[in-house]
């Protein structure tokens, strides 16, 4: 990999740490949100910094090419996102719905 490309590649990952460290700071993003894309960020660090692992990964598996490796991470890092934030939504209605029951008694009792 050229020297150029891992320097572009480090400085994206490292701005991209400070980026989601301000906004964990700013209370724009939930600490337990950001630990993965914390895991994220030093994972590319890592895949940068070491290309032979990524080639090593992807013969253990069976995979061709790192691109394709790459591509497959992604797919299941955006399933694995869109999971979360599925069972997040969940939770996010039963307590909505929990919040509306609650203040509905208390309209009830106070009007009687």
């Amino acid at each position: 990999m050229p020297l150029k490309l891992v320097i572009v590649l480090i400085i994206f990952a490292l701005f991209f740490t400070i980026f989601v460290l301000n906004n964990v700071i700013k209370r724009k993003l939930a600490i337990k949100y950001a630990f993965l894309w914390l895991i994220f960020s030093i994972a590319m660090t890592i895949a940068v910094l070491i290309p032979d692992l990524l080639k090593i990964i992807c013969n253990a598996i069976g995979i061709k090419t790192v691109s394709n490796f790459i591509f497959f991470l992604g797919f299941g890092l955006l399933l694995f996102i869109t999971f979360i934030l599925t069972s997040i939504i969940s939770i996010q209605k039963n307590k909505i719905t929990t919040l509306a029951q609650e203040i509905a008694i208390l309209k009830y009792k106070k009007g009687n």
